[in-house]
């Protein structure tokens, strides 16, 4: 019904590059590091949240989710150079500049 009046919501799983010179440690802790780092901003929130119109996106790391249990050996699947997925959940009426911005300035500080 939604779908028929034009909503729709894009989910986006993605793994970040493990960072050049990170102990195994630091690739671990470097998804939720991420997450953390957007979700400093109002624009974001730290949860699972699909197809939501409220102007935020939703971020999370599968695999520390309370949404479900992820069996271990999904777990190190989803995870690439020791670091895990992350999934962002974008609504249709996010301010698509500062969303841009919000997640450039946490990449960069993510890498610092």
């Amino acid at each position: 019904e939604e779908a028929e009046i034009g909503f729709t919501s894009s989910t986006f799983s993605f793994n970040l590059p493990s960072l050049p010179n990170g102990s195994q440690k630091d690739n671990e802790e470097l998804a939720q590091k991420f997450v953390d780092l957007l979700c400093r901003h109002k624009e974001f929130k730290p949860c699972v949240s699909f197809g939501q119109d409220n102007s935020l996106v939703y971020a999370t790391v599968p695999a520390t989710s309370t949404q479900g249990a992820i069996k271990e050996e999904d777990k190190a699947k989803q995870a690439v150079g020791g670091v895990q997925l992350v999934r962002l959940s974008f609504a249709p009426t996010i301010d698509i500049e500062k969303v841009k911005n919000i997640i450039e300035e946490s990449v960069i500080s993510a890498y610092a």
